[in-house]
């Protein structure tokens, strides 16, 4: 009965790994087509003008570089991917000017501020303050338009339109949403600064809006701005460079009457000043009509082809699963794709769309595969961990105790056979949603991990590790039987789990190049001592673990919804 229910099991697995893995995807040719139109498009506008002083070099070794319009005009034999790449590298260079000038005028601005405080002048102090509060949250438009800008560039998949090994720049998305964060916390925060001399809180309240600003400024806002200028070698700026901040102060300096304080001059600068990035940046390149996602849109975006089903209620299937309370745990972690370290935080910031389902459902394959390839190895850790404590002297020598621990060890491993039936069947079932992304390579892909676990559950139900053989209590004639027995499960699935387990694995050296940070909310460590009296406590962590896994990753990301 045995062999059959295994071979059975073996052949189901064979059978759902065959059949069940479809290919949901954007032929190649056609998501060409839908970039070149983008590409057309850009390259026609007037905004590219303003930025013929910038220069592209494709190898640093080189002193040779290329203007950005002969890269991207219609007539240039540069490759679309290239083209693509150059208009990434300029928009980091330009953006992170905006961001250096937002930085300056806005920490001129709050040191003005703290001079009206620090020699007690209430009105302009309070003054100055509404107008500090005002001009980061004004920025909120403007930062939003470029951080979508570079939001759309890092979901577009080179790998579709390139053969081989070849690098691209990586877009400066989470550099420039944290500008978006912190326009969109001060609108919430909403201060109102009231104008009441006589109110020690009024002044109270009002400084606290100096320092959090100074706080951002120095802070997390100038650490995004370095971070950005290390991504900006490739660009060479052949004009004389100019300090937008040093300017306005001659220009205000210069002024014969000045009637307005320089907080108020710097503030209505920046406000203008955002308009015109708006216009020139934004609207000028094009942008404006590439992320239209009205169906009359001149540009039309690709279609994923399923069968008997719309792409639209794919998408709606995606959010569905998003909306789940349980994805907000998982921020912490980070994927690669693309080259592109993304956080699950960036992934599920926006609700997916037909501009950004392609990556995105990747995106989310990838995080549950991450996730669930180091489940895997912890468990693999874990269980081998308490298999040698199994062989140490003080075990192994008492034949009794070595066969009741080893018997503890494969009830455990039994009761764990749920959580691995769980997420073969999620995988499957997601890349029905989903469909598994065809440039990775076979090592890396969810046939892998699926192969992965149905080895590991095919191993734990065949007829190798039977329970019922393993009874400590059984006439002294069987002991030794029951010995050998023991033994011989206990060097075989270690064997089994510490080839699994090898850095030399497949599955293993694509998680460490996929997964770069894997915090996961549930943990199973190695304690730092066992012995005789904890250990049935440490087999039983292993049944707890199992179903908290179901739980945390599987019940509460709703996956269970959509998996019969």
């Amino acid at each position: 009965m045995l062999p059959k229910l295994f071979y059975s099991i073996c052949y189901t697995l064979w059978i759902l790994t065959k059949t069940c893995f479809i290919d949901c995807k954007i032929r190649p040719k056609t998501y060409e087509k839908y970039l070149s139109g983008v590409m057309n498009h850009i390259s026609e506008q007037v905004g590219w003008d303003s930025m013929q002083h910038l220069e592209i070099k494709y190898d640093i070794s080189t002193e040779i570089s290329t203007n950005i319009k002969d890269v991207i005009c219609k007539g240039s034999r540069i490759v679309l991917p290239k083209k693509f790449d150059a208009i990434i590298h300029i928009l980091n260079y330009m953006y992170a000017e905006v961001i250096k000038t937002f930085i300056d005028h806005i920490r001129a601005i709050a040191n003005q501020c703290q001079e009206y405080y620090d020699i007690n002048q209430g009105d302009n102090f309070l003054s100055c303050t509404v107008l500090i509060q005002s001009v980061v949250e004004n920025s909120k438009t403007m930062f939003e338009q470029l951080y979508n800008v570079m939001n759309y560039l890092s979901n577009i998949d080179f790998k579709l339109l390139v053969s081989g090994k070849q690098t691209f720049s990586i877009p400066i998305v989470d550099e420039i949403y944290t500008f978006v964060e912190f326009a969109t916390l001060k609108i919430q925060q909403n201060t109102q600064i009231f104008i009441d001399l006589n109110d020690p809180k009024t002044k109270e309240d009002a400084y606290k809006v100096i320092l959090d600003v100074n706080s951002f400024i120095e802070g997390m806002g100038n650490e995004s701005y370095q971070t950005i200028k290390e991504k900006n070698s490739f660009i060479v700026y052949n004009r004389k460079s100019k300090c937008l901040l040093e300017e306005n102060l001659k220009d205000y300096n210069e002024r014969q009457n000045k009637n307005i304080e320089l907080s108020y001059y710097l503030s209505e600068w920046l406000n203008v000043y955002y308009v015109e990035i708006s216009k020139n940046f934004y609207k000028n390149l094009g942008f404006e009509q590439v992320l239209d996602l009205n169906e009359k849109s001149s540009i039309k975006h690709p279609v994923h082809k399923y069968n008997n089903i719309r792409q639209k209620d794919k998408i709606e299937q995606l959010n569905a699963i998003t909306n789940e309370s349980g994805w907000k745990s998982l921020k912490h972690i980070n994927i690669v794709f693309n080259d592109q370290v993304i956080s699950v935080d960036r992934i599920l910031r926006h609700p997916a769309d037909k501009l950004n389902f392609h990556c995105k459902k990747q995106h989310l394959l990838r995080l549950i595969k991450c996730i669930y390839t180091e489940i895997m190895i912890k468990y693999y850790e874990y269980v081998n961990f308490i298999l040698n404590f199994c062989e140490s002297e003080n075990v192994k020598t008492n034949d009794l105790i070595y066969i009741n621990f080893v018997r503890q060890i494969f009830d455990a491993v039994h009761k764990s056979i749920k959580m691995f039936e769980v997420m073969y069947k999620t995988l499957v079932t997601l890349n029905k949603l989903i469909g598994e992304y065809l440039h990775d390579n076979y090592n890396s892909n969810l046939k892998c991990l699926c192969t992965s676990i149905s080895k590991l559950l095919g191993e734990i139900k065949s007829e190798k590790y039977i329970l019922d053989v393993l009874d400590s209590k059984s006439d002294n004639s069987k002991q030794e039987l029951t010995l050998i027995n023991a033994r011989n499960y206990s060097h075989t699935f270690s064997k089994f789990l510490k080839f699994n387990k090898s850095k030399s694995h497949p599955l293993n050296r694509m998680h460490e190049k996929q997964c770069p940070l894997r915090n996961l909310l549930l943990n199973i460590d190695i304690p730092l001592s066992i012995n005789t009296d904890n250990f049935s406590y440490a087999c039983n962590e292993l049944i707890v673990f199992s179903k908290n896994v179901i739980k945390v990753y599987y019940e509460e990301l709703g996956l269970n919804k959509f998996i019969h």
